[in-house]
């Protein structure tokens, strides 16, 4: 059965409660994700994983799908049949400048890629801890992905797995389960 911790103002709940629970709403794992963004000791549960992965998700798949509308068709078209040659540099990419529309938004995505990379390193982290393994395993997937794309599907069907019952050497169970 999950039990759902809706608000703590004025229920007699404490702020650490959510910690009890098996899960946790968006808007409290998006603030431990925040507020945990350079901690890498400790546990996370997959509520705590996987909210901030979809706003993530979300947010880069949206910019995307900006800066790809926002391109103009010529430019989309020559992009296609670059990627489809599977090329090993970009010198065969020849687009045309780029508008100011999609400019911003990619720089949008840029910096956002850029602000959310650490946080999401220190999860990943945090979340294999939470399985009883060492958090550095998530360094092989975050290295070898590129070149695997396989890869990074087998470490999210890894992470919806439940963590640890009970404490580990990472620290006390933060599900009652």
């Amino acid at each position: 059965m999950t039990i759902l911790l809706t608000g703590l103002r004025g229920s007699g709940a404490t702020p650490d409660d959510h910690k009890l629970r098996i899960m946790i709403p968006a808007n409290i794992a998006l603030h431990e994700w925040i507020r945990r963004a350079f901690i890498f000791k400790g546990r996370s549960t997959r509520s705590h994983y996987w909210w901030p992965f979809l706003l993530s998700f979300c947010v880069q798949l949206i910019l995307m799908l900006l800066i790809i509308s926002t391109m103009g068709a010529d430019n989309v078209n020559a992009l296609l049949a670059w990627a489809s040659s599977q090329p090993t540099d970009f010198s065969g990419l020849e687009i045309a400048p780029l508008s100011s529309p999609a400019k911003f938004f990619l720089v949008f995505l840029a910096v956002f890629s850029l602000l959310t990379f650490v946080p999401n390193i220190s999860l990943s982290w945090r979340r294999y801890q939470d399985m009883g393994l060492p958090g550095a395993i998530h360094l092989v997937f975050l290295f070898t992905g590129p070149f695997l794309q396989f890869i990074w599907l087998m470490e999210l069907v890894w992470f919806a797995f439940p963590g640890t019952r009970g404490p580990n050497r990472y620290g006390p169970d933060r599900v009652r389960r």
